[in-house]
């Protein structure tokens, strides 16, 4: 095949020509943006800035067209590092970092040290020199902002924010400490990074809610489910089901909800409520604490966390199981809520009471 009628020093070798190529055209672009810029060709188009002008005409991302513009505008009085530009000497992007670096007041010997380092490393350098005045921080602290933005049916959430350098630290932090003890828990090394962040954010606003501090006491919310009957059979609750005043949910949070809370699940027929159960009681405090007492932690075979216990029912409560304590076994928030409710395992009804085994159920269907 063609890929390996070639070497991979003749492939390396063509891949930094491109690369000088590439270079030398991004410097032809700057000295045109340069002359463009004198003549402010922004204000008479309409844009409301070079950098703007520039990503729209040649229609590139915002952050390549502010790199273009600041090489127009500083590096013809940095001129040394765009003739070493022109020679092949360096990269465009080596001399445009470079370049900031002298803009941030770099003296020679740090100038000449960024030679040695790689382009992580010289932006490091530029950050290092960049002043913080009072100024700075205010304006930091002013914009700081933190949202939650759900989809239309509330099925999903996005969420994100601005912290100022300090607070920022702080949370992430936290985030990766809280991870990283998800990390720990047997099966967490399955998640990725994110995926285990995401679950550390859950968990640290649960501990938030959890104002008393008992979450083994815990008896989980009380809510209201709505079913619409006529797009929900057939679906397996996949269609259809919304909680009160809340997001649309599927048939693992409905699954949950039985585990975990007071449930009350009301069928609806064109809008109209056709049939009500009897409100799923929470598993009696009592009972909670004997099944506590009896397994003593997390009765998952080899697991140690004793972070959040929770009971669960070996029979789900959507498949009739009840709240005798021979239906219950103690899990930790990671095996309940992460393993089971979510990625789909159940207990082995054959494992020992103390040596639980998690057993897949179901695969996620294709999407369509």
């Amino acid at each position: 095949m063609f890929w390996s009628a070639r070497s991979v020093s003749e492939m390396e070798e063509e891949l930094l020509e491109l690369e000088e190529q590439s270079s030398d055209i991004r410097n032809r672009q700057a000295v045109l943006i340069n002359e463009l810029d004198k003549i402010n060709v922004a204000g008479s188009t309409g844009s409301r800035s070079t950098a703007e002008w520039v990503s729209s005409r040649l229609d590139v991302s915002p952050a390549v067209a502010s790199d273009l513009v600041y090489a127009a505008r500083w590096m013809k009085k940095h001129r040394r590092y765009q003739f070493r530009l022109v020679e092949g000497d360096i990269t465009f992007d080596r001399a445009l970092a470079t370049t900031r670096l002298a803009v941030a007041g770099a003296d020679e010997a740090t100038l000449q040290h960024s030679e040695t380092m790689d382009l992580v490393g010289v932006r490091r350098l530029i950050s290092r020199q960049r002043r913080v005045t009072r100024h700075d921080e205010r304006r930091v602290f002013n914009d700081r902002f933190a949202v939650a933005q759900p989809n239309l049916d509330e099925s999903a959430w996005r969420v994100s924010g601005v912290l100022a350098g300090m607070e920022g630290k702080i949370f992430a932090d936290a985030l990766c400490v809280r991870a990283d003890e998800l990390r720990l828990l047997p099966g967490g090394d399955t998640c990725t990074r994110g995926q285990r962040q995401a679950d550390a954010l859950v968990a640290m606003a649960m501990d938030s809610l959890d104002r008393d501090g008992d979450a083994e006491a815990s008896n989980g919310p009380l809510v209201s489910v709505f079913i619409d009957l006529d797009e929900a059979n057939g679906t397996g609750g996949e269609n259809g089901c919304e909680i009160e005043y809340g997001p649309r949910v599927g048939p693992n949070t409905l699954e949950e909800l039985l585990c975990t809370g007071s449930v009350q699940i009301i069928g609806l027929s064109n809008g109209e409520p056709v049939v009500t159960s009897r409100t799923s009681r929470a598993i009696p405090p009592a009972v909670r604490r004997l099944v506590a007492h009896r397994d003593g932690g997390c009765t998952i075979a080899g697991c140690t966390s004793r972070y959040r216990l929770e009971p669960h029912h070996i029979r789900l409560r959507s498949d009739g199981g009840s709240h005798d304590p021979e239906n219950l076994t103690t899990l930790c928030w990671f095996h309940h809520h992460i393993a089971i409710h979510q990625q789909g395992y159940k207990i082995d009804p054959d494992s020992p009471p103390l040596r639980r085994r998690l057993i897949r159920t179901r695969a996620d269907p294709d999407p369509p």
